[in-house]
């Protein structure tokens, strides 16, 4: 496994990280035997903060913590809630410190209301006067000259910010930004929610400048093939590779969304439209493995009880579309959505109906879930 510098922080991590977020919905065990094996594998970086992945990720960090980073990240935004933010994480990770602890900044607004008086970054400015975190910074999926404004204000650490095949926004604006102050970054979705083959689309984003991925793992293959992607040698990329990753690109530019909300609003009132064709975990795990892998999958109880009731709810948005074609017309990007719905409404009836007869809503009704 390779290892960067990340940024002014000086901290050591291997160039592929963990990100936590489809971990919560795993079994309780799976989970656990996935993160004990990413570390076995040389990964240190756990970008987390989702669900139960702290309690997950205890059992690692109990015989493990001085080799981990670990990243958790709030969006409360001010001082008295980031705190307590901070003691509910490391309570949840059985730590005494939290090595990066993040903003989520998806508009200037936000930002401002985390630097104002008695704000969110006061709250953690004080947690590292305490010893409690070590490192801060901000992440944001949204509008990326947010994440840059933070840097410029030269209290920010470590950015969590999205660049793929599909979204390579960052490297002409933010990554530059965040050199010039020697900010550490962390890249996640890398693989553009699993749109793209983490075997090129990982080994591409390995040779930008940048110190750290998070692609999100739900399951031990997954794990496997991110490792082999970016452990492969030599690292740079083939001839065959660079012409298959044009070929993605252009095939994703129609399919991929960049979660900016200029499609908002919706004259039938889906909202937020990138939610349902694009940032849906539940959904995304769905189209990657297929049915008979999805209902196979070692799903956490409470994750069972609510799947039925998920896609009742997706399709029933999904019916309220009227084709205006609208939210198309505006997208700066080209992205598809008319053709990304149709293709929602055929897909999700089959997984529904199966849910139905399992009936896994019935069974697990009493299981809580660790979002509550």
């Amino acid at each position: 496994m390779e290892y960067r510098r990340l940024g002014r922080t000086n901290l050591n991590v291997s160039v592929l990280g963990v990100g936590c977020g489809y971990l919560s919905g795993l079994e309780r065990a799976e989970g656990v035997r996935l993160l004990d094996r990413a570390y076995d594998l040389g990964i240190n970086y756990f970008d987390g903060r989702y669900g139960d992945s702290n309690q997950k990720l205890r059992p690692l960090l109990a015989r493990h913590r001085d080799d981990c980073v670990v990243v958790c990240k709030t969006r409360k935004d001010s001082a008295a809630e980031a705190l307590d933010r901070v003691e509910e994480d490391l309570r949840e990770l059985g730590t005494d410190w939290i090595d990066i602890y993040l903003l989520r900044t998806y508009n200037h607004e936000m930002l401002e209301a985390y630097l104002a008086p008695g704000g969110a970054m006061e709250g953690l400015l004080r947690a590292r006067g305490a010893g409690k975190v070590r490192y801060v910074g901000l992440s944001g999926h949204s509008d990326l000259t947010a994440l840059a404004a933070g840097v410029e204000t030269g209290l920010v650490d470590v950015l969590l910010f999205p660049l793929n095949l599909a979204r390579i926004e960052a490297l002409d604006h933010l990554v530059p930004v965040a050199q010039a102050h020697d900010v550490g970054l962390s890249v996640m979705k890398p693989v553009s929610v699993g749109m793209a083959p983490a075997e090129v689309a990982l080994r591409w984003l390995a040779t930008q400048p940048i110190h750290t991925m998070v692609p999100g793992m739900s399951s031990l293959e997954h794990l496997e093939i991110d490792v082999a992607a970016v452990e492969r040698r030599p690292s740079a990329l083939s001839r065959d590779e660079k012409m298959q990753i044009e070929t993605l690109q252009r095939d994703l530019a129609s399919r991929a969304c960049h979660q900016c909300a200029s499609c908002e609003p919706c004259p039938a009132g889906i909202s937020p439209i990138f939610r349902l064709i694009y940032s849906d975990v539940w959904y995304n795990l769905y189209r990657n493995m297929g049915l008979d892998a999805f209902i196979a999958h070692p799903w956490a109880p409470w994750a069972k009880s609510g799947l039925e009731v998920h896609f009742r709810q997706r399709l029933s948005e999904l019916q309220r579309c009227t084709r205006c074609g609208l939210c198309e017309a505006r997208c700066p990007h080209g992205v598809r959505v008319m053709d990304l719905i149709e293709g929602m409404l055929e897909d999700h009836p089959p997984l529904i109906e199966a849910l139905r007869e399992l009936g896994w809503e019935r069974l697990y009704a009493e299981e809580a879930s660790p979002y509550a």
